[in-house]
């Protein structure tokens, strides 16, 4: 309760919660008789409240620590850590810093009577950091390749393939007993569109999206398609089935462009963004300090924005002098949401060049 009020939390709140949870009792009838028990219950997991309380609780606490100077620096500010509700990710340049954050933070949380799960507790590192033991209290932490933050597969390469692998074998689970249970095409394509599509596209508004990525997203509709319609790949093969035909019979949407508008308004939330959030810090940031690889650099976030304006204003013959950066038009919601329509929906295209 204290940290709520640390929050700035309206004092009657306080007390109406301090009052839900204290002098908490029920009653049981043992041979007619009823006897008063003291629960003593807290909050617990499933309660609405839980999440809010668990991060204001660590909130508190982390503001204890003296991580300033910690972290990895972003355009003048300092990024150490991402904290949802009992997930937390510290963040640091170097292995020794990664050790005294874990320390640091072990040590607060003591404090409040919390512990950390020292075996969900790993880390990650690139091949610029040298091997270095990583171990808190005794216990060995271990070292992983991957790991899954708020449904989406962090790796060190940030390679899209295993995450989209995974998100197939979640997708493919989810319309397993559908195929099971029903033969009808129109059903079978509406529980795909509201249950396979929201799985295998879960967390899209992060993906670069390039060419190959959606060419994957294709290749695994493709083979659900098949399943739902009982068309094997040697069938499809041996009688020239095209791959439009299948869409045509299974009736069910484009993931490609499922996927492409929930990353279009995401962004335009992102750059509308005026409070100093790490979401947008990071997704402007250009790093200036370090030396940039050998090769080609990865496709960034933001590039299928670059290109895919770009596309749009030729068809619509912008002049390159009248052209607006695809971050400027973003912060303007009307005028972001006419850019991404259908061109043939635009009566007069004069009027946005």
């Amino acid at each position: 309760m204290g940290a709520l009020g640390n929050q700035g939390v309206p004092t009657q709140y306080i007390k109406i919660l301090r009052e839900l949870y204290k002098n908490f009792t029920t009653k049981i009838p043992p041979f007619y008789n009823d006897v008063n028990v003291d629960v003593k219950r807290g909050v617990r997991q499933g309660d609405t409240i839980s999440p809010k309380l668990f991060t204001t609780t660590l909130q508190n606490v982390m503001r204890t620590l003296e991580w300033d100077n910690m972290g990895v620096k972003i355009d003048g500010g300092k990024l150490h850590h991402l904290r949802f509700p009992d997930v937390i990710v510290l963040i640091t340049s170097d292995i020794s810093q990664a050790k005294r954050m874990l320390a640091d933070f072990d040590k607060a949380c003591g404090k409040i009577s919390l512990r950390l799960n020292l075996k969900k507790t790993i880390f990650m590192k690139n091949g610029l950091v040298l091997f270095d033991p990583f171990m808190l209290n005794g216990t060995n932490i271990s070292e992983c390749s991957s790991y899954v933050y708020l449904g989406r597969e962090i790796n060190v390469m940030n390679e899209l393939a295993p995450e989209l692998s995974r998100r197939k074998r979640a997708a493919f689970k989810s319309m397993e007993d559908v195929v099971k249970r029903t033969k009808n095409t129109r059903l079978r394509a509406h529980l795909f569109d509201s249950t396979f599509l929201p799985v295998l596209t879960c967390a899209s508004e992060t993906w670069s999206l390039r060419k190959q990525d959606e060419r994957s997203l294709s290749v695994i509709e493709r083979a659900v398609e098949r399943t739902m319609l009982g068309v094997s790949r040697i069938t499809q093969m041996r009688d020239e089935i095209r791959c439009s035909d299948l869409r045509e019979r299974s009736k069910v949407k484009n993931a490609v462009l499922y996927a492409k508008p929930s990353k279009i308004r995401q962004a335009g939330h992102l750059m509308r963004m005026n409070d100093n959030r790490w979401t947008r810090a990071v997704s402007d940031w250009i790093p200036r300090d370090v030396k940039r690889t050998a090769g080609r650099p990865p496709t960034r976030w933001s590039e299928f924005f670059t290109k895919s304006l770009g596309e749009r204003y030729d068809a619509r013959r912008v002049p390159k002098a009248r052209r607006t950066h695809w971050a400027t038009l973003a912060r303007d919601r009307e005028k972001w949401r006419i850019y991404w329509r259908p061109l043939e929906s635009l009566d007069d295209q004069r009027d946005y060049r």
